[in-house]
């Protein structure tokens, strides 16, 4: 082991991308940092197998600068760096399954917003056959993070099938987001084994603002899926409630208390709280006073109702800059 400023996704992680910037394997799905991210390791990939030599020797490249003291350019300043004592070996531990061709809501600050039937009918191909591939070879192994970005997990083809195979293979700990819309058995599996956290961006307190910011009227859907989901773990800390503040639709006080009554009711005990990502790139540096101050209030309100409610790094980002410029 070697101590240097890198992360888990440049050390052993990888994203299957398909949709936004095409189809590819890249390093990590965060693109919100100065540096900008969307680290290619191969472009156009169309699920065909892996010259894994050449795939070792790109990632090592990355590697390579971190270990050097330096920095990947593409990765300046992002929230994730940290110094810490990184594995030797070439393996992946964490995996990102970002797909933008299926979903089953229309959410105003999606990238797909702007031409929603163009991604719905993008065509992907299957993972399942590359990630057994990786695993039986020994390339693929537990210990780090699963997750999924871009469209609705539940609605691709092969989503049941590859969640089973990961449980059934000693992966436990998968992050799934999802509309809840559609219920998942085998979500239900995860989250009751405790090696699936689900998490669910509702985004409002109400009906009508629920619809506005998703497109779709499903509050009492996702509502009665999210309850199902917490019931099946009696502590269900793996079952989280997301509100993404959006301004001009849900940046209101009396939304966010809904939201929080609504959680408690339910049931569940974990909550994130996220600022919509267009807003938060014009806003990195000075922030905006009413915003900020909603932020505040919704954390320390949750805080006070709730075993967790945390800010995503960027949000806790943005509350730490605007108070180191307020000194």
């Amino acid at each position: 082991m070697a101590e240097y400023v890198s992360c888990e996704w440049i050390e052993n992680g990888m994203d299957f991308d398909v949709g936004v910037y095409g189809s590819n394997i890249m390093e990590c799905c965060y693109v919100s940092c100065p540096g900008g991210g969307n680290i290619m390791l191969k472009r156009d990939f169309d699920g065909s197998a892996i010259d894994w030599e050449e795939f070792w020797k790109l990632k090592n490249h990355y590697r390579n600068i971190q270990k050097s003291g330096q920095t990947v350019k593409e990765c300046t300043d992002c929230v994730f760096l940290r110094k810490d004592n990184w594995e030797e070996g070439n393996h992946i531990k964490s995996i990102i399954f970002d797909h933008f061709t299926k979903c089953n809501c229309d959410c105003v600050y999606c990238y797909t917003h702007d031409d929603k039937h163009k991604y719905n009918t993008l065509k992907s191909y299957n993972v399942l056959p590359i990630i057994k591939d990786m695993v039986e070879r020994g390339i693929f192994i537990p210990g780090g993070q699963i997750g999924f970005g871009g469209g609705e997990p539940t609605m691709l083809d092969e989503f049941e099938d590859l969640i089973n195979y990961l449980l059934d293979n000693g992966f436990d700990n998968i992050s799934i987001p999802t509309s809840a819309i559609k219920y998942s058995p085998v979500i239900e599996k995860g989250v009751a084994m405790g090696a699936v956290n689900v998490q669910n961006s509702i985004d409002s307190g109400r009906r009508e603002t629920f619809a506005m910011i998703k497109g779709i009227d499903a509050y009492d859907t996702v509502i009665e899926n999210m309850r199902r989901y917490s019931s099946k773990k009696a502590e269900n800390y793996n079952v989280i409630s997301k509100y993404i503040i959006c301004p001009g639709y849900n940046d209101m006080k009396r939304e966010a208390d809904l939201w929080l009554e609504t959680c408690e009711k339910i049931g569940i005990k974990m909550l994130m709280l996220s600022v919509e990502n267009i807003w938060l790139k014009a806003h990195r540096h000075e922030g905006n006073k009413r915003i900020v101050d909603l932020i505040r209030y919704i954390l320390e309100k949750g805080q006070s109702m709730f075993p967790y409610c945390e800010g995503e790094n960027h949000v806790m980002q943005l509350l730490s800059g605007v108070e180191k410029d307020n000194q």
